[in-house]
């Protein structure tokens, strides 16, 4: 059985995780940087595709508004029944919570070692040295991005506390700017941008 479907899709709130590729490849492609919906006509910003759906299509639209990370894709029917929407809601009950961290009396040392990192300009790395004990290498680890390199070091078992793992993304990351700026990284130092 089909029906008629609307579509909207934004696409300034796209990121490029292709979530939505991978659950409709048949209505969505991708640029390279961001998703574009196909058949479709610009109104006010929004890609719209008007269209007959059969269930099974209409589920891949749907997976795709739902895995969609910033909330890009609305799918309403015909009457404007809203399937899957484009808002994010706010709860009545929302919290907000100041944020607070003392590193000298918070800071606790992860078991399993700690990470010395630099960047090596010259072959255009981050190096990641690990030590189990005090001053005693016994690991090094060397990728271009964050992601490869904190995956590595993940999959290795060389950290135990989430803390320890969102600063060790920090400083990746700090490194990884420092080495596409070509400025000085300096461990637990704040940039100089």
């Amino acid at each position: 059985m089909e029906q008629e479907i609307i579509v909207e899709y934004e696409l300034g709130r796209c990121i490029g995780t292709q979530k939505c590729i991978e659950a409709a490849a048949r209505h969505f492609t991708f640029d390279g940087e961001k998703a574009h919906l196909l058949n479709s006509k610009q109104l006010n910003g929004r890609s719209i595709l008007q269209t007959r759906l059969t269930d099974e299509q209409l589920s891949h639209i749907k997976q795709a508004a739902i895995s969609c990370p910033v909330n890009a894709i609305k799918v309403s029917d015909i009457r404007g029944n809203i399937l899957v929407s484009d808002e994010i809601e706010i709860k009545p009950e929302l919290r907000t919570i100041q944020a607070k961290y003392d590193d000298l009396k918070e800071f606790v040392m992860d078991e399993k070692g700690y990470f010395l990192i630099r960047i090596n300009q010259s072959t255009q790395k981050i190096e990641v040295a690990f030590c189990a004990e005090l001053n005693k290498i016994t690991v090094t680890i060397t990728g271009e991005k964050p992601l490869e390199i904190y995956q590595t070091i993940l999959k290795q078992g060389l950290i135990s506390r989430m803390d320890h793992a969102a600063y060790l993304g920090r400083e990746l990351q700090k490194a990884y700017i420092a080495l596409q700026k070509n400025i000085p990284y300096v461990q637990d130092d704040e940039l100089v941008l």
